[in-house]
């Protein structure tokens, strides 16, 4: 079987000593909330061709090793609060940003493993708590943002930007379009026909132009079964910051820039779905007041005060004689 050495000074011929299969050292199989590491692995990577991944893995999943659990839950709670308890996620560790609640961080470690690794309790667990269910305001604000500037405490709860992928899927929501299948082939929506038709390369030949999906129901499913391509990417989301194909992203960027204002009010993804939320008011609503109340019920998951409804009953009226 093939050996594998430490090259010297990055060159293929000077060989040291010889790399044999094995757990990264840096990382110390200590049980998860005690301070002592383990004097052993637990789990020897074999020598051989065989077994080498399954034990790696078991080595990953043991409970003993503090390092993988941590970092799954540091995510989730990113997930939900815009920033982890530990603040570099893809470097999670001694050279990163320490946790500003350890204990509970190792306390949600161990729940995630007495609960199976199951991601869903996890997430459960985290949006049925207090501090994810804390208004978005404090009777003391001042105060609390004078002792706690970025809100480390969770005082009240900071409010996030929605993803890119959040925006597409959440306007084909409200306009009645989005298509909920679990699985199947990936997704090819209707992108900006400049970028569609950009000429690009792949491998050393010319690609065919891009071309979306000839149903609705298959173009308009949500943004998770999406197809990526490294060299085509999707106008819309990526001016709502979603990450490259190439890099590792471990938070998203958060930027307020014009080409997002303008990809909301003019882009043809946009009107397309101000059509469709007409043409679902007009089908679910009878009078023009109840399709008012109905699309705020479907964008704002409220009714109208009695101020918007007259507003818009004017617009409304002085619209239609301009088309009139």
């Amino acid at each position: 079987m093939p050996v594998t050495f430490v090259l010297d000074g990055g060159s293929i011929f000077p060989k040291k000593q010889q790399v044999n299969p094995g757990i990264p050292s840096a990382v110390p199989a200590s049980v998860v909330g005690s301070a002592e590491p383990a004097t052993e692995p637990g789990h020897p990577i074999p020598t051989g061709f065989h077994g080498r991944r399954q034990q790696l893995a078991q080595w990953i999943s043991a409970p003993a090793n503090p390092l993988a659990t941590r970092s799954i839950v540091n995510r989730i709670w990113q997930y939900h609060f815009g920033h982890g308890i530990a603040a570099n996620p893809n470097n999670f560790g001694a050279t990163g940003a320490r946790p500003t609640h350890p204990e509970l961080l190792d306390w949600l470690a161990n729940r995630f493993i007495a609960d199976g690794w199951s991601f869903k309790q996890m997430h459960r667990l985290v949006m049925t708590s207090a501090a994810y269910q804390r208004q978005s305001t404090h009777p003391n604000l001042e105060r609390v943002r004078k002792s706690d500037p970025d809100n480390l405490l969770l005082a009240y709860f900071s409010p996030r930007r929605l993803a890119a992928e959040e925006i597409r899927d959440s306007m084909l929501a409200v306009s009645g379009e989005l298509n909920m299948d679990v699985g199947g082939l990936p997704a090819h929506p209707e992108i900006n026909l400049d970028e569609a038709l950009r000429p690009r390369m792949i491998q050393f030949s010319l690609a065919p132009a891009y071309q979306p999906d000839r149903t609705p129901a298959q173009r308009n499913r949500r943004s998770v079964y999406v197809y990526r391509s490294r060299g085509l990417l999707d106008p819309m989301l990526n001016v709502f910051n979603q990450p490259q194909t190439e890099d590792s992203c471990e938070r998203r960027d958060s930027s307020n820039i014009t080409p997002q204002v303008f990809t909301l009010l003019n882009s043809d993804s946009s009107i397309d779905r101000s059509i469709a939320f007409a043409q679902r008011l007009e089908r679910e609503a009878a009078t023009f007041t109840g399709q008012i109340q109905r699309g705020f019920q479907l964008a704002y998951q409220r009714d109208p005060d009695r101020s918007e409804l007259k507003l818009l009953k004017r617009h409304f009226q002085q619209m239609l004689v301009h088309h009139q």
